[in-house]
């Protein structure tokens, strides 16, 4: 509550709160600015947040914030409004920290999604294009990266990372957006390491580049095209000089 706001007490019930803090004897504080405009409302217990807290927009009373606290600590789903209205953030706290989902909003569109436990990203996250198809997905163990991450365009992956412990561990894939493979770049404890390979269409293996604990070790080389064998008229062989012989 900021110094310059007027609180006034009511003793109107607090409604929708959970069993456990329903039970608590409850006060509901209002809180207005200094033109008497509603900007909050907290429901107290012994001089501490306990239950239901909103916050509001003073010009039209929109409700921007809404959160449950169990003895001044964020406990319960809290739900964040823009403007307009629409949602802006969603999750759910347990003892104070992030537990469970949390979802991010931009103009009422959801962006992101991550998993938390006891406030430490644990679990699968997702980051969504304004069309809603996703664009990144990746999955964090006790809040470093661990495993698969992939970056896609219009559904079709564009790069693949391998993690262990939070560092890049394996290779790096980038794609074409056909979903052909064009580069692939091993890594070792978070820096590359080994031989990189880009790839024309089709897969052939087009370069190689040596790199040794982050460093390339030279420039990238084409590697040689390997010749076509010759045909007769009508796409038949050349058959060798002796083979006749050989195969009777």
């Amino acid at each position: 509550m900021s110094d310059s706001s007027v609180l006034l007490k009511s003793s109107a019930p607090v409604l929708g709160l959970p069993q456990t803090v329903a039970k608590l004897p409850v006060t509901v504080v209002d809180e207005h600015d200094t033109q008497g405009r509603l900007t909050g409302r907290a429901s107290m217990a012994a001089n501490r947040l306990h239950g239901e807290f909103h916050r509001y927009r003073p010009d039209d009373g929109m409700l921007l914030l809404r959160a449950y606290y169990e003895h001044g600590v964020l406990c319960g789903r809290m739900r964040v409004f823009d403007g307009r209205g629409r949602p802006a953030f969603d999750a759910h706290y347990l003892a104070g920290r992030l537990h469970g989902v949390a979802s991010a909003y931009v103009d009422g569109r959801l962006v992101s999604q991550q998993h938390y436990v006891h406030g430490i990203l644990h679990g699968e996250h997702v980051s969504y294009a304004p069309s809603g198809l996703e664009i990144l997905r990746m999955t964090y163990s006790a809040g470093q990266r661990e495993g698969e991450a992939v970056y896609l365009h219009e559904g079709v992956a564009t790069r693949r990372e391998a993690y262990r412990d939070g560092v890049l561990e394996g290779d790096v894939r980038e794609y074409a957006p056909d979903g052909s493979l064009v580069q692939a770049i091993p890594y070792r404890a978070g820096l590359a390491h080994g031989t990189a390979r880009r790839f024309a269409p089709g897969g052939r293996v087009l370069e190689e580049r040596v790199y040794r604990q982050g460093k390339p070790q030279g420039e990238w080389q084409r590697l040689p095209v390997a010749p076509t064998p010759p045909a007769e008229a009508g796409g038949a062989r050349i058959v060798g000089r002796f083979e006749k012989w050989v195969r009777g």
